[in-house]
């Protein structure tokens, strides 16, 4: 048992490992990690009789565990991937090939007294939470203009185990990393560190056509002039972004069988939607229209008749990540709001989606697939970064 009056952040590491694995090592703990949180609900199914009111049985189904995790991008490994490695080495690194992998998480308590996990007195965690064969239920990548970039995501499963002395795994070498010195992982020719609104990289990201003061389809297409010179913007963004936020949930199902209690493979519930939420101030209006015969700009096109296009999107940040959310993505809905008499200003969000397209690669990596091979910006941005 621990001998700790409290936890705090300072005495908890967590890591992502792939499933099955009994040994962690340092790559498989997760830096920058803002918050976690693990809950468990027991299914409970009550059976009733005729001749009593009280209870026959209350039969208990299997737990389902489901773990809660924030951290800032900030050059280390992406939890998504971190938690899908299975698809190293593989063709495929998108999110159908995602969705079938399995990892184990484990939440590790260490000394209270200790100033960080690596200088526990005890060399190891004292308490280990153990959750085993999680599944990605959900993941989603907020790019503010006030704060840090961050991921979130959500693992499930149907076991968790609390483990002391002999039993935990994490200890020694695997958290040498979290000595009081770490710090984000420095990418050449320099990542940013924690990813904020200055390392969202507008000189390569794609915005749709329909966000007003974008121009082409190229990368850049939301961009002004550079200067050569420092690589610096020098006349001015054509789209002041205030926030984009990235999201899917892949709604999983049990499949049971005869013979076992626990499912056999969660599957993701396809189609599954990936939305992206695109938030910007206003100079003109949004200019998108909604007639009832459909934008004129579209007629004697596949989409005559429509008011909205397919449109590509794809972000690119400095510390080497990429989000790919491919070339068929539609606007749902778009609002104008805000800039009322008690200040502020109007801002225009749009939201868009499409049905199972997001490719995330990390350059820097191994378990995050080879970027560069997912369209024109990324091998653009692979050579930026390699150059």
């Amino acid at each position: 048992m621990s001998s700790n009056n409290r936890i705090i952040y300072s005495c908890q590491g967590v890591s992502i490992a792939p499933v099955g694995k009994t040994n962690i090592a340092a790559a498989d703990m997760v830096h920058g990690v803002q918050s976690v949180g693990v809950t468990t609900n027991f299914n409970l199914e009550q059976i009733f009789e005729l001749g009593q009111i009280e209870i026959y049985e209350n039969i208990e189904g299997t737990p389902d565990v489901e773990v809660t995790l924030e951290k800032v991008l900030d050059g280390y490994p992406l939890m998504y991937l971190m938690a899908s490695t299975g698809v190293t080495g593989t063709p495929n690194s998108g999110l159908v090939a995602r969705s079938k992998e399995q990892c184990d998480l484990r939440l590790g308590i260490f000394d209270e007294a200790s100033d960080n996990i690596a200088s526990a007195s005890t060399g190891k965690s004292e308490v280990e939470v153990y959750c085993s064969g999680m599944y990605i239920s959900n993941v989603s990548y907020t790019f503010p203009v006030d704060g840090n970039c961050t991921e979130s995501l959500t693992l499930v499963g149907n076991n968790k185990q609390w483990l002391t002395g002999n039993a935990v795994s994490m200890a020694d070498a695997d958290v040498d990393a979290f000595d009081g010195t770490d710090s984000p992982f420095a990418l050449a020719p320099g990542s940013g560190g924690v990813q904020r609104r200055e390392d969202v990289r507008m000189d390569y990201s794609i915005l749709p056509q329909g966000i007003y003061g974008v121009v082409g389809s190229n990368p850049g297409n939301a961009y002004g002039d550079i200067n050569a010179e420092d690589n610096q913007q020098a006349s001015g963004l054509l789209v002041h972004l205030q926030s984009v936020n990235i999201s899917t949930d892949f709604s999983r199902e049990d499949i049971f069988e005869l013979g076992r209690k626990t499912p056999y493979f969660r599957p993701a519930a396809f189609p599954v939607e990936v939305t992206c939420e695109i938030e910007a101030i206003s100079t003109s209006g949004d200019f998108v229209q909604g007639l009832e015969s459909g934008d004129p700009d579209l007629f004697n096109t596949n989409a005559s008749g429509n008011n909205t296009g397919e449109e590509t999107i794809y972000f690119a940040l400095r510390g080497g990540m990429s989000f790919d959310l491919g070339t068929k993505n539609r606007l749902s809905s778009i609002s104008y709001g805000g800039g009322d008499a008690t200040g502020g200003n109007v801002s225009n969000s749009y939201s868009y989606s499409n049905f199972n397209d997001l490719e995330v690669k990390q350059l820097g990596h191994n378990n995050s697939g080879v970027m560069g091979q997912g369209g024109t910006a990324s091998t653009l941005w692979a050579k930026q970064v390699l150059n």
